[in-house]
């Protein structure tokens, strides 16, 4: 057998479906083997959005995404999808061609080596010998499944890949569904004292939580406690936002994006539940401390979570499921039956936060002025698709600001965010990887004009791949945040804020089903139609002309 046999066959006992990328320097010796798997590798445009289809596809579902490079710029060009991963904790891993053993160190052209990746990754292998190949497989699907995720690079030098040893010396067996560390006992007896005796307690769920598949451990603590959920951006969808506990997006004391229900009940918590948050800056709190007398109770997986931001009352080094479980049975032993169960009080006060916030908003999502605005797009995206057979995604920018606070995400994983790193246009990619993951759902995906010229060209790799996306540009005319500055003094010049292109008709051109709005009132048919399209096995564009707007300022003062 050959090395190259041994990856193919080992991606194959680990449940690999499909390898994105780009061929390149060194990937050779896969194609005999990939054309006699039941692996579907598959060309993307360029080799970032590789790396974003796996990303897509593993945050659609949990599962490991695989993407492939060739070495120098095919290398290179991955940076900024793996920096994405690493960021929010996304196991993708990355093979990567490289020149033989023999050559390295000669500067032979296109010749970079893996440690480009080394700050970017949870681990990195190379291949130096063929009967390491097992050995280093393992190590990577162990890293991609336990604990924290993140992504793995395999450096494979073309000698080592065409080298042969005897089956019994390649033979791979799968390492299985990785490993969870299960929180101290004591840690559980102190959260649970601290919750049963509080006032007023909250849960903040992260995407630790999510990752963690802990969503059904979230509702029942919740509902348990009555304690009101808010999630982080990149926790979105671990509780559903129509549950009456439910604040949206808005984590304690205060993160950038956020709902007015956070906004009123953060202000009430005396003991904050953290499962999975990282407390990135800016997204995941805006760093106001933590006022005196309330107490965070902080569940991290990653070690280096903990006490980064905030020190913690009690920091638990756990997954976010296996801790959560052993709370909810902790609060029990303590909590009477009569005292469990959802407080009426609680529920009508969020009700009210999310009348009065929405009411604010309705005349924005509403508005008939004619160009109109991203958060129309949204509201009327919602009224016509069923969000339980809907997987929505943001992308940087405007986009995020516009649909991230609003929509109703109802059902774990039906809605797919980023937020570490934010590159522009990663949704393209990350809808291609949802949509081929879960084909019954409808995948939509919301960008800029600016982002959709950074990646739009891949567009037809959904076409070419029978994944049938449904993408909404919005198209402002430039870069929003330059083309609202501009004419100050000190804003970005308009030669750099401002560009063009008509997005429907290049859309055309790649094979999708496109359509261009100008008015508001033609949003939803238009939306109605491309879903049609999509439903029919063809991939869709509607490009939206609106005017540049700013994204949710959050008031101190909002309040009922």
């Amino acid at each position: 057998m050959r090395g190259s046999d041994a990856v193919i066959r080992a991606l194959e006992k680990e449940g690999v479906s499909y390898i994105s990328g780009f061929s390149g320097g060194g990937l050779a010796p896969l194609w005999r083997p990939l054309r006699e798997s039941s692996i579907q590798a598959f060309a993307t445009r360029h080799e970032r959005l590789g790396v974003e289809v796996a990303d897509g596809y593993s945050r659609a579902t949990g599962k490991v995404g695989v993407a492939m490079t060739g070495t120098g710029p095919g290398a290179t060009n991955t940076l900024t999808g793996i920096a994405s991963c690493f960021a929010d904790n996304v196991p993708v891993l990355l093979l990567m061609g490289q020149h033989p053993l023999r050559n390295l160190g000669k500067e032979y052209q296109q010749e970079v080596s893996s440690s480009i990746f080394d700050t970017l990754v949870k681990w990195k292998g190379t291949f130096t010998r063929v009967d390491d190949i097992p050995g280093i497989m393992r190590r990577a699907f162990t890293a991609l499944r336990s604990t924290s995720p993140g992504p793995v690079v395999l450096e494979m030098p073309q000698d080592v890949l065409t080298a042969e040893a005897d089956d019994r010396v390649l033979n791979y067996e799968p390492v299985g569904p990785g490993h969870k560390s299960s929180p101290d006992r004591q840690d559980i007896e102190k959260a649970a004292d601290l919750l049963v005796h509080a006032k007023y307690p909250i849960l903040n769920a992260g995407g630790g939580a999510l990752s963690g598949d802990a969503a059904e451990e979230v509702r029942e603590l919740a509902e348990l406690l009555s304690m009101p959920v808010a999630t982080t951006l990149l926790g979105k969808s671990v509780f559903p936002e129509d549950h009456p506990l439910s604040l949206g997006l808005g984590v304690y004391p205060r993160s950038r994006y956020a709902t007015g229900p956070a906004l009123q009940i953060n202000r009430k918590a005396d003991v904050v539940l953290a499962v999975g948050n990282s407390y990135r800056l800016p997204n995941g709190t805006d760093g106001r401390p933590i006022p005196e007398g309330v107490k965070l109770i902080h569940i991290n997986a990653d070690a280096g979570d903990l006490n980064k931001t905030y020190q913690a009352d009690l920091p638990i080094l756990a997954d976010a499921k296996l801790a959560l479980r052993d709370i909810i049975e902790a609060v029990k032993d303590r909590l009477p039956s009569e005292q469990r169960g959802i407080k009426d009080e609680v529920t009508e006060e969020i009700k009210r936060a999310r009348d009065k916030w929405l009411g604010e908003w309705l005349p924005v999502f509403t508005d008939s002025s004619t160009p109109t605005n991203g958060y129309r797009v949204v509201y009327d995206l919602m009224q016509v698709t069923d969000r339980e057979k809907t997987i929505a995604i943001h992308d940087a920018g405007g986009s995020r600001g516009y649909m991230t606070q609003f929509w109703v995400s109802t059902k774990p994983r039906n809605f797919v965010a980023m937020g570490g790193m934010a590159p522009m246009g990663w949704s393209m990619g990350a809808a291609i990887g949802a949509k081929l993951a879960r084909p019954d759902h409808l995948v939509v995906h919301l960008l800029g004009d600016a982002s959709f010229g950074m990646t739009g060209m891949d567009l037809e790799t959904a076409v070419r791949m029978g994944a049938p996306t449904l993408t909404i540009v919005i198209n402002n005319g430039g870069i929003g945040g330059g083309v609202m500055g501009m004419e100050r003094p000190d804003g970005t010049p308009p030669a750099v804020a401002l560009l063009g292109g008509d997005f429907s008709q290049v859309a055309l051109g790649l094979g999708a089903y496109s359509e261009r709005v100008e008015q508001p009132e033609e949003i939803a048919p238009a939306l109605r139609r491309a879903i049609r399209s999509t439903e029919e096995g063809k991939a869709a564009l509607v490009e939206v002309m609106i005017k540049p707007m700013r994204t949710p300022d959050l008031p101190d003062d909002w309040s009922l």
